[in-house]
């Protein structure tokens, strides 16, 4: 929403969106495909819809809304592949496999670019904050509910690399302005 209202992509890492789609991409495919739990991967699908969201609106404002069109279309396309059966379990989870330095990777470009900026632009507190939480907690669920050590490094570095970028929001928050008093001029007897 932030990114919509202000019109601006500003500051948010394309390539570290991709890579973080990539990674929910992987994670839901795999975990879809090994009928493990909704509860395992029914996450990934909103987060998949949300982040394909920020990549369109990237891609709408920084290159054109053909680029957004014709992106989403493919990715969706992609999307079907991997879940339809069409893919050996095997690639899927080598896909998943290669997602924990990709994703990781991905965190600590959209990290470099708050760095280089001074500041986060155009990303949201809020949602960051969220997948800090969302994947501390997919840490410990995927202990429970998968015992899948590749999906419960992803989270480990998902997590990580969340942590750092909020760590980015309170470090780079703009400080309170003190409220000045009005001078008062100086009374003559």
């Amino acid at each position: 929403m932030k990114i919509w209202n202000s019109g601006s992509a500003q500051g948010v890492n394309f390539i570290s969106v991709l890579t973080d789609l990539f990674a929910i991409t992987a994670a839901t495919s795999y975990s879809f495909v090994r009928s493990f739990p909704f509860s395992a991967y029914g996450e990934g699908l909103f987060l998949g819809v949300q982040t394909l969201m920020i990549a369109m609106l990237v891609l709408r404002y920084n290159v054109s809304g053909t680029v957004a069109a014709l992106f989403t279309c493919i990715y969706s396309t992609v999307c079907y592949i991997l879940v339809s059966g069409l893919t050996p379990v095997h690639f899927l989870w080598s896909m998943q496999a290669c997602s924990v330095p990709i994703l990781f990777a991905g965190k600590l470009m959209q990290a470099k670019t708050n760095y280089s900026n001074g500041g986060t632009g155009q990303l949201s507190a809020a949602t960051c904050t969220m997948l800090l939480f969302g994947s501390l907690a997919r840490v410990f669920t995927s202990i429970q509910e998968t015992g899948d050590m590749v999906i419960i490094v992803t989270y480990l570095l998902a997590t990580i690399g969340n942590a750092i970028i909020v760590g980015q929001f309170l470090y780079y928050r703009k400080p309170a302005t003190p409220i000045k008093k009005k001078k008062q001029g100086k009374k003559t007897q």
